[in-house]
């Protein structure tokens, strides 16, 4: 059995997300810092309904985090916001 100690495993290879600012939909990649601005009317809700699987709430969550604060960071595992989201 392997175990994976990074906590970014188990993420997506990428997911959509409103811009705070802008209100924009964005791509969040993951692994890569920041993100990708698309030319795209479609909610985030609507294109993340087609990745395959969806992403998760925890895994959009942990992709955000991730994109801004670093991969290697504890908001870059989905089971920090599971747990957060527990309480």
């Amino acid at each position: 059995m392997t175990t994976s100690t990074d906590p970014a495993a188990g993420l997506p290879d990428l997911c959509y997300v409103r811009h705070p600012t802008s209100g924009e939909t964005v791509a969040i990649l993951h692994g890569e810092d920041g993100y990708r601005t698309l030319n795209t009317l479609c909610s985030p809700e609507c294109l993340n309904a087609k990745v395959s699987p969806p992403p998760t709430e925890a895994q959009i969550n942990a992709m955000k985090h991730g994109s801004m604060f670093g991969w290697d960071t504890p908001g870059a595992d989905p089971a920090f916001w599971r747990r957060r989201d527990a309480r």
